[in-house]
């Protein structure tokens, strides 16, 4: 098990606003060099209409955590994104959007990992069992890695006191040397988290 904290991540500018990296493999990849299996972001994105960076080695998910979001690929239709709701989308595709927003992203290097986000309400002092939270929550293998993200205002705890809380912007990853399915977790208040979902390519 792995937590990321606020303090571990780096903020760096993008065209349309800001991008937190959370977490990437391998461990101390780098995003610039494009050679990375995948990596978890949250963007905040400043600009009215914005064009998304070109990524064709990777496939990229996407979701809101505050705010709407308009999304066209290509030559495609306009849709819609509310908090919560995910897009797959190709890298390689001219992404362009509108709407201030502040969200998370998923990308998977094309051939080497896949994987699923899911956004999931949680209503204050409910207890819930991590392997019970989303349909695509699998117990890890040695291929494969399960996390949460903290999209709202709160603090999810969880019932055994050796597994400490998470906050708003904060991340735990869990592989194949974790017992993640009877793991409770317990919300300090009504809050929405994301859950993780990547597969690496044997």
């Amino acid at each position: 098990m792995k937590i990321i904290r606020k303090n571990d991540t780096k903020t760096t500018e993008w065209s349309g606003g800001t991008t937190t990296e959370l977490a990437i493999c391998p461990e101390g990849a780098v995003y610039a060099d494009r050679d990375f299996i995948w990596r978890l972001s949250s963007a905040v994105v400043q600009d009215e209409k914005s064009t998304f960076t070109a990524l064709p080695d990777y496939m990229r998910l996407i979701t809101t955590r505050k705010g709407n979001l308009r999304m066209k690929h290509d030559a495609g239709a306009w849709y819609e994104l509310e908090p919560g709701q995910a897009a797959r989308f190709d890298g390689a595709s001219e992404t362009i959007s509108e709407g201030v927003v502040t969200d998370f992203n998923l990308m998977l290097r094309k051939g080497k990992a896949e994987g699923e986000i899911e956004a999931v309400k949680l209503a204050a002092g409910s207890t819930c069992a991590v392997g019970d939270l989303a349909g695509i929550w699998k117990q890890p293998d040695e291929a494969e890695t399960v996390g949460i993200f903290v999209s709202d205002p709160g603090t999810l705890g969880f019932a055994d006191p050796s597994v400490p809380g998470i906050q708003e912007g904060e991340l735990v990853l869990f592989d194949s040397s974790d017992a993640v399915g009877g793991l409770q977790v317990k919300p300090d208040r009504d809050m929405m988290i994301i859950c993780i979902y990547i597969k690496q390519e044997q």
